[in-house]
């Protein structure tokens, strides 16, 4: 599973540093490429455009920080027709310093791959708080 995260989200720390600790700790295919927007696609491309895109190349899940959350929005209707599967960090996350957010969002990420590669189609939203659990948005 390859995973892209949002224009939303910080490209170094996460992006980077999630696709570093992630080489050899998953079963083999668990993990491809884990990158950022801006290293795939510019940064002016529209959120339609990029997401059929990742669609049409397929085995990609997408990590965001406030978007998606409209049920029938355009990017939700992508997103179904292409089977890609999205995972929002809930508001809560967005109030939080930058080394706890950091922290939290390594705690959860092994629970997001294993997700990922179980579940399609999904529209998941990512709690704060890790004794919580995914919820359907």
């Amino acid at each position: 599973m390859n995973f892209l995260f949002d224009a939303n989200m910080p490209p170094n720390l996460w992006a980077k540093g999630v696709a570093a600790f992630s080489h050899a700790r998953f079963e083999q295919g668990q993990i491809g490429d884990v990158i950022h927007l801006r290293e795939k696609f510019k940064a002016s491309t529209p959120d339609l455009e990029w997401i059929a895109a990742l669609g049409k190349e397929g085995g990609w899940t997408i990590i965001s920080r406030d978007g998606f959350r409209k049920k029938s929005g355009a990017e939700r209707q992508v997103l179904r027709q292409y089977g890609l599967s999205v995972f929002v960090l809930q508001k809560a996350w967005a109030n939080q310093p930058y080394w706890a957010l950091s922290a939290q969002f390594i705690h959860w990420w092994p629970r997001i791959v294993v997700h990922a590669c179980t579940t399609e189609r999904a529209t998941l939203e990512v709690p704060w708080r890790t004794s919580a659990k995914f919820q359907q948005i």
